[in-house]
This record gives structure tokens, C-alpha cells and sequence, in this order.
């Protein structure tokens, strides 16, 4: 008789809330420093002008467990703060103010998640009832701008809530050409109910991480193709993700 854990491994939760990742794990995925995501998830201490030190607030709340670090709605939020501030250069103290803001004014307990932004690279907005509110000034309203490429990576419920995410798999120097984002290849994807949220080739079960193990053991790209079923071009994008997530 098959066992309740092994029918539903996660025991009835939300694999999208469930703790999976370590700061090392996020840090390959979406190519961060790990200090970067320590600082955006736990904040860090800076000295004051009277000498004494205090500590900034965490952009996020991670939903940490003895094991892991963050959840995969931890894993997109973390995402969208680095679409932000890294490729779209918004100032942290902007994103700080927008999310502040959003929390205390406009009842959005993850806004990093609940709402949909869109940035000119200099201040944060999001979209709401019907109109854009610059967030990052307090309220004003403003001009609808570009929504950023980064964000379409996130695939979303028909309730809004993320559901899984295409990452990168090449540099992030390549990552600040609008046509290039644009165009990268949907082949990756990262689901919380499949595989435990690891990187898989999409349409798939195939984590990159096994293909990736198999290559580097000398199985060459054609047999690990017809072995798993797959196309060349997903082989070496599955490669590709897990050489990038080395090497970051």
C-alpha cells in the first residue's frame, strides 16, 4: 500500500510556500551574489553618523526552515528585486519606499508578488485600479511605462499567484539587451510542484542537473537526446543553465 508521502510528498501545503532553497541554491539560479540576497532577505547592519549601528529592514520574509532558506514565492520575489535594481538600475532606497508603501497604504502583504511592476529605471510603479501609482512617490500618478521583460518569465494562476519560472541561463551581461531578453528561450523552467522546484527542461520531468551529471560522467549530447526523449536544442539549454548556475 502505497504510503499518504508518497502520494502527496508535501502533506496537503502549498509547494510554493514550502522552504527549498538555500541562499547558495537562489544565488545559482538567478546568478546573485549570495551577500546580495543575505542583505535583501535578512538585511544587514551599517554604522550611523553618531557612531553607533543599525540594521536595515529585510525587503522580504523568508519563509526559512533548520534546512532551507526560502520558498519558491521567496525565489520570485528575490527574482523581481534583482529585474529592479540590477538590469533596470532602480535606487534600493526607491524600492524600499515602494514597498513600504504598498504594505502600509494599499493593504499588499507581498508586493513583490501581488502586484504586476513596470519601471522607467528610475522610480517603481505598479498597476491599480485601472490606473499607474508611483509608488516610490508616494501615491503620485504617472504615465503607464514599459512592462519589464524580466517579469514575463513568470508564468502566474488565473488567481495571480506565481506559479512558475523561466530563469536565465546565460550571463547577466546579456541580460540588459531588451531584444536579447525578449527573445531568450523559454526551454528552462522551475516549478514547485514538479521536482521539488529544481531547474527541469519545461513539458518535462528532466531535471538539468541530472543531464548535466551524465554529461560531464561522457555521455555525449546525442545519446543523453535520445535518451531522455528530448530535442538537442533542450540538452544544450539544459547544460547550458547548470554550466551558467556553476560558474555564478
Amino acid at each position: 500500500m502505497r504510503r499518504q508521502t508518497d502520494r502527496d510528498p508535501y502533506r496537503g501545503r502549498d509547494p510554493r510556500k514550502i522552504p527549498a532553497y538555500t541562499v547558495f541554491d537562489a544565488a545559482r539560479y538567478l546568478r546573485l551574489p549570495e551577500n546580495t540576497i543575505r542583505n535583501w532577505a535578512y538585511g544587514y547592519a551599517y554604522p550611523t553618523r553618531d557612531g553607533s549601528r543599525r540594521k536595515t529592514k529585510p525587503l522580504i520574509e523568508a519563509e526559512a526552515s533548520a534546512r532551507h532558506d526560502f520558498s519558491f514565492l521567496n525565489l520570485i520575489e528575490l527574482y523581481v528585486l534583482s529585474a529592479l535594481r540590477r538590469e533596470h538600475e532602480v535606487q534600493m532606497p526607491k524600492i524600499r519606499a515602494a514597498i513600504e508603501y504598498l504594505k502600509g497604504k494599499m493593504d499588499s502583504p507581498r508586493p513583490l508578488i501581488d502586484e504586476d511592476f513596470q519601471t522607467d529605471g528610475v522610480n517603481l510603479f505598479v498597476e491599480r485600479i485601472g490606473s499607474l501609482i508611483n509608488v516610490s512617490a508616494h501615491g503620485q500618478l504617472a504615465m503607464k511605462v514599459l512592462l519589464v521583460e524580466h517579469l514575463k518569465r513568470i508564468d502566474r494562476d488565473e488567481h495571480g499567484v506565481p506559479v512558475r519560472l523561466f530563469p536565465f541561463t546565460w550571463a547577466r551581461s546579456e541580460q540588459k539587451d531588451p531584444a536579447r531578453v525578449a527573445a531568450a528561450p523559454r526551454i528552462i523552467t522551475m516549478d514547485p510542484a514538479v521536482a521539488f522546484g529544481r531547474p527541469i527542461i519545461s513539458g518535462s520531468r528532466v531535471p538539468t542537473t541530472e543531464i548535466f551529471q551524465r554529461f560531464n560522467a561522457g555521455e555525449s549530447l546525442e545519446e543523453l537526446a535520445s535518451d531522455f526523449g528530448r530535442q538537442l536544442a533542450e540538452i544544450q539549454e539544459a547544460l547550458r543553465c547548470e554550466s551558467a548556475a556553476t560558474a555564478a
